[in-house]
């Protein structure tokens, strides 16, 4: 194995002068021509610096992802949140990570040590996932896992975070709510979806009404078009409108904006997942905390259970949302 004292003899300098020209000492004054020397003959030779080795003895991931979530941060707050986590914890651990969207599942990177699986997958495309992983240790963040027994599951709990929504709206005195909410992936049981929750959180509690359910596509600009047109058909206003997400409820404050709906003295806004842009609207959104930085980094914390402590049983991390009260919200 190479030496800094077998570079320093071919090139003719001291140890101490190789040495700090790998580390890329700022203080080293040598000519340009001997440190481009130096560098190739540690290269001709095989030498490898700290960095390297150590870069080279790091557990390698891949997270594997659905192509569009990370094309737009507005509406993909969830996943950049998510993926901060990550990136955070496997900087902590000194874990190499790649994000591989969905469509290049076939050009995983080889010698993988685990996978994390993050999104709200049709059960095909995650059989398709893990016939290509199924051999190391996985981790799935999201909604519904299909595969509970082959990997840990890291989520939150979705009938909480309505439940609490909705009961700050009854404790604020509201009597009536809008819900404008994100249509599921296709297959997603019904339990797992927040307007059926909605609905029997209203079953339960009469003194609230909905006066509709308006579902569509994720997104701000999907969420301004559903509200936009809801306006325009001059129904009456309700007390509040229950948004699925922020980044819809982006889209609800800026159609209510242009109606000249004031945001909360004529209708109070919420939200759920409290990851990125409710804060810094007008007003500030309240919303539900689905906890998405600690999820993302659970899913390290998973991984390495099963890799360094040999942990075979699959596990399941259930989150409990917390309620941020902002500005959007009225007491009635």
């Amino acid at each position: 194995m190479a030496t800094i004292l077998d570079i320093a003899n071919l090139v003719g300098v001291s140890k101490s002068t190789v040495s700090r020209a790998l580390r890329e000492d700022p203080t080293l004054s040598i000519g340009e021509e001997t440190r481009k020397r130096i560098f190739s003959t540690a290269q001709e030779l095989g030498y490898k610096t700290k960095k390297e080795k150590l870069l080279s003895n790091e557990l390698a991931i891949a997270i594997i992802h659905k192509d569009t979530h990370f094309l737009n941060q507005l509406d993909n707050a969830y996943y950049f949140s998510v993926r901060y986590g990550i990136e955070k914890a496997c900087l902590k651990h000194h874990i190499q990570c790649s994000f591989i969207p969905f469509s290049f599942l076939q050009q995983l990177p080889i010698h993988l040590g685990g996978a994390i699986i993050m999104g709200n997958f049709e059960e095909k495309q995650m059989v398709e996932i893990y016939s290509v992983v199924h051999e190391i240790p996985l981790a799935f963040i999201g909604k519904i896992n299909y595969m509970q027994r082959e990997m840990d599951w890291i989520s939150y709990d979705i009938k909480y975070c309505v439940d609490i929504a909705m009961q700050h709206l009854l404790d604020t005195h509201h009597e009536t709510v809008l819900y404008v909410g994100g249509l599921d992936v296709s297959g997603t049981p019904e339990s797992y979806h927040k307007a059926y929750h909605f609905r029997q959180y209203l079953k339960e509690h009469p003194s609230i009404t909905a006066l509709d359910v308006v579902e569509g596509e994720h997104g701000a600009e999907s969420g301004y078009c559903m509200m936009h047109h809801w306006m325009q058909q001059k129904y009456a206003l309700p007390q509040a409108i229950f948004v699925s997400n922020d980044p819809l409820a982006v889209g609800v404050l800026r159609a209510l904006t242009e109606h000249s709906v004031r945001v909360p003295n004529d209708v109070s806004v919420l939200s759920i997942n409290g990851d990125g842009p409710g804060e810094s609207l007008a007003p500030p959104l309240t919303t539900v905390d689905i906890h998405t930085e600690a999820m993302g980094e659970e899913a390290i914390t998973c991984l390495l259970e099963q890799i360094r402590n040999k942990r075979t049983l699959t596990k399941k991390v259930l989150y409990t949302p917390c309620l941020v009260q902002r500005n959007s919200v009225k007491v009635r």
